[in-house]
């Protein structure tokens, strides 16, 4: 008579560290994902708009603080500095937009000013980046 051997149980251990692997493979993926981003120099509390246009490709963000600090593409610099690599940027890339994340809390009229100044070094459009808050 023929008496199947019984089979051997799989320890836990067994069925876990696959699973410990991928988790650990995971966590690996969202650190190096997170790292690749860019902060801000500081934070920017940007003003509310209704209207919000459809998402578009940012090239280059100028950050502007409620107290006037200035910030390009996530490093501080000063006015000088900033004019004369938009000036250089906007040569590279004629036809691209330049972004502004203005704080809210930032007078008007030093904001106002401030796109004077950038219009002067020859880009063709600015926009202003906002929140969209719907109903307000």
């Amino acid at each position: 008579m023929y008496l199947p051997q019984p089979r051997q149980r799989q320890g836990i251990e067994e069925n876990i560290l696959p699973m410990i692997n991928v988790v650990f493979l995971l966590l690996i993926f969202f650190m190096i994902a997170g790292a690749m981003y860019k902060q801000d120099a500081f934070a920017v509390d940007p003003p509310a708009t209704r209207h919000a246009a459809e998402g578009e490709p940012v090239a280059m963000v100028v950050a502007v603080a409620a107290d006037g600090r200035l910030s390009l593409d996530g490093d501080l610099v000063d006015e000088p500095a900033l004019l004369a690599r938009v000036r250089e940027w906007h040569r590279a890339h004629p036809d691209e937009i330049l972004r502004i994340k203005a704080d809210g809390r930032l007078p008007a009229d030093d904001l106002m000013a401030l796109l004077e100044r950038l219009r002067g070094t020859g880009v063709p459009e600015v926009r202003l980046l906002t929140l969209h808050e719907p109903g307000r």
